[in-house]
């Protein structure tokens, strides 16, 4: 147990640290870009409450290259930022923390790893157990009501129907990046 906390404690460090590098700050505002261009454009919105989104796939890169913190300061910047540019209802900071713990996920799972098929496997598992369909369900009955509880098996039904396609899509990017932080001098 002691060797799994000094494992997540060493991740976090060693992300915190890689803050003070240029390359860093310059990647991840590129991803971040890439990332607002598919949160607007990349999306299918199928209801006020109920959306398929590709842009994580752009924090996937921040978190294999520069760990959890790095990409949960991405996803919170990309979710601020995406209210900013093209709000779909009003601000709400529970969506940002979505977004933080996305960063997070991803950073826990794919930093300083092999990126194999359980990690990304898992990695979305939890994503859409405990963000997509726990907590964004508890947020939208917060913003809007107990009413939206009504819509928690449809969430369910349409995050378990994309898991295998964002699981697939994820392991395109984690194989592609595999090879594009070493070739560019980010690790």
């Amino acid at each position: 147990m002691h060797s799994v906390f000094s494992f997540i404690a060493s991740q976090y460090r060693d992300s915190a640290k890689t803050l003070h590098r240029t390359t860093t700050l310059t990647t991840a505002g590129v991803l971040l870009a890439i990332q607002m261009v598919l949160s607007s454009y990349g999306v299918i919105q199928l209801s006020d409450s109920l959306k398929i989104s590709l842009a994580h796939l752009a924090l996937a890169p921040t978190a294999i290259c520069f760990g959890p913190v790095v990409a949960a300061i991405q996803g919170g910047l990309s979710d601020v930022l995406g209210f900013i540019i093209k709000p779909t209802g009003p601000y709400f900071p529970g969506f940002t923390i979505s977004a933080i713990l996305l960063g997070i996920i991803y950073g826990m799972m794919f930093y300083k790893t092999e990126c194999r098929t359980w990690q990304i496997i898992a990695a979305r598992l939890i994503v859409c157990v405990f963000v997509n369909i726990a907590l964004n369900t508890l947020f939208l009955t917060m913003l809007y009501g107990p009413s939206r509880l009504a819509t928690l098996p449809v969430r369910a039904l349409k995050n378990f129907m994309q898991l295998p396609i964002d699981c697939v899509l994820l392991a395109a990017v984690c194989r592609v990046m595999k090879r594009v932080p070493y070739a560019a001098g980010v690790r």
